[in-house]
């Protein structure tokens, strides 16, 4: 199945076009020195649909989506890489559900790391 979506990390590694594959190793990729990991939709009508993870000093992530607008942006905290790979790869392909695999928050200004 591919994806019209490109993912790159604070490495500056880019792939266009990722797997679930792809995902699971980029996200097991996360380190201190290399935090965070974008997956935005190329088939989208703006630039503004995409999902995050960031990998916390604890050891856990923080993970955001944005549907498009700011109003439709969320964030949730994932304690599993997993999990956290579950959800990227939901998302990417658009199944039904990945939403009801974390309790999502509004994101705001105020919620930064």
């Amino acid at each position: 199945m591919d994806s019209q979506a490109r993912a790159f990390n604070e490495r500056g590694d880019t792939v266009e076009g990722p797997t679930s594959d792809d995902l699971h190793g980029l996200l097991r990729g996360l380190t201190a020195s290399n935090r965070f990991l974008v997956v935005e939709r190329q088939d989208a009508e703006n630039d503004e649909y995409y999902m995050q993870a960031y990998l916390r000093d604890d050891g856990a992530y923080w993970l955001e989506y944005r549907e498009g607008r700011a109003d439709a942006h969320f964030r949730a905290s994932c304690h599993t890489l997993q999990l956290l790979v579950q959800v990227f790869t939901m998302w990417l392909y658009r199944l039904p559900g990945w939403r009801e695999t974390l309790i999502w928050a509004a994101w705001s200004a105020e919620s930064e790391v």
